[in-house]
């Protein structure tokens, strides 16, 4: 009888084991600080600090003259990109300077608002599938800063200040 009783709450507890390793509940405040992770890293980091062939210091935007003052944080270069009205650079900069930054499991947008218009700067073009899955996900969160700079040194001529909203969500 004990020996039965034994092999029971040794199968009792082998199933609970096995079942309750395939359970993955996504985590809010996990999701939360990524989102304020990832717009913390925008509004720190400084064109100076980013190796990007792309978006750094002697990358193509910065050989173009798209990128002036190495000193603006990533978040200020993307308000500086929409204070010109040059929104798909935007949009192409935030999706090189973020990469890797954000694990593959989740997505992400980036707005910006000017006080009139809330727009959206990355994805530019969402799939259907990025759409899908902010729908239908269960965790969607958002962090927001302030955001502004200035466009002209000599002249003083500034822009902003624009809020910066990035929504995170699991896929």
């Amino acid at each position: 009888m004990l020996d039965a009783a034994l092999g029971l709450f040794i199968l009792i507890i082998g199933f609970f084991l096995i079942t309750s390793s395939f359970v993955e509940v996504p985590q809010p405040a996990q999701v939360s600080l990524l989102s304020d992770d990832l717009l913390n890293f925008l509004s720190v980091k400084k064109i100076k600090d980013l190796n990007n062939p792309y978006a750094g210091i002697g990358g193509d935007l910065w050989n173009s003259g798209l990128i002036t003052d190495d000193d603006n944080s990533l978040l200020q270069q993307i308000g500086e990109f929409y204070a010109k009205n040059q929104r798909d650079i935007a949009g192409e900069f935030i999706g090189s300077v973020s990469a890797g930054v954000v694990p593959p499991q989740f997505r992400y947008e980036l707005w910006v608002n000017d006080g009139a218009d809330n727009v959206l700067l990355y994805p530019r073009v969402p799939t259907a599938e990025h759409t899908n899955s902010k729908d239908n996900t269960r965790i969607l969160l958002t962090s927001k800063k302030i955001t502004f700079g200035v466009l002209n040194k000599d002249t003083g001529d500034i822009w902003g200040p624009y809020g910066a909203e990035v929504y995170i969500w699991e896929r």
